[in-house]
């Protein structure tokens, strides 16, 4: 039934290609050869082609699902390593944060002690710049007094010898030999 039907739509559409002029019934040579090679032609192309284009079809569908399923599994780890990333991107800006302010707290320390010792420093050094200074004032009053003490002598002496007489040398001797001689 169904290869009468075949023919049937296959007559029907020669009859459409001949343009419909002429009746012209074909014999059935002309008819059974085409359609024979037609059905050899289809046998080779089913028996021969057709399973290696299934093959390769379903091969590459094969292949195509397994280069989606493995770009979804990159893009689902890429997006991971993106949100990795973010989050220690984040962490860092908070470290970074951390560190500036611990950094500022130990410099506001280190300061601050560096300002107490060179305090502590400046006042030793006053200290021992106060105690300096008075040494040589004390130097410098001991070398003035000794100074004055041998201009005073310097003085005394040409006092002593301008006003001074053989008679007032004589009794100044006999009392100093007399204030040696109580002292003993």
């Amino acid at each position: 039934m169904i290869s009468q039907d075949f023919f049937g739509i296959f007559m029907v559409a020669q009859a459409w290609a001949a343009g419909g002029a002429e009746h012209h019934t074909p014999s059935i040579t002309e008819v059974i050869f085409p359609a024979l090679n037609f059905l050899i032609y289809l046998a080779i192309i089913v028996k021969f082609a057709l399973p290696p284009i299934r093959s390769y079809l379903k091969n590459r569908r094969d292949e195509v699902v397994a280069t989606m399923t493995q770009a979804s599994a990159k893009k689902a780890a890429a997006q991971a390593l993106v949100a990795e990333y973010k989050a220690k991107l984040a962490a860092l800006d908070q470290r970074v944060r951390s560190l500036q302010a611990t950094l500022g707290e130990e410099g506001e320390r280190d300061k601050a002690k560096l300002l107490g010792e060179a305090n502590n420093m400046a006042a030793k050094i006053k200290a021992d710049a106060s105690v300096l200074a008075d040494q040589e004032v004390k130097m410098a009053r001991q070398k003035i007094r000794e100074d004055m003490a041998i201009q005073a002598e310097a003085t005394a002496r040409a006092l002593l010898q301008r006003n001074l007489s053989a008679d007032d040398q004589n009794r100044l001797a006999d009392e100093f030999i007399q204030s040696i001689g109580q002292a003993r």
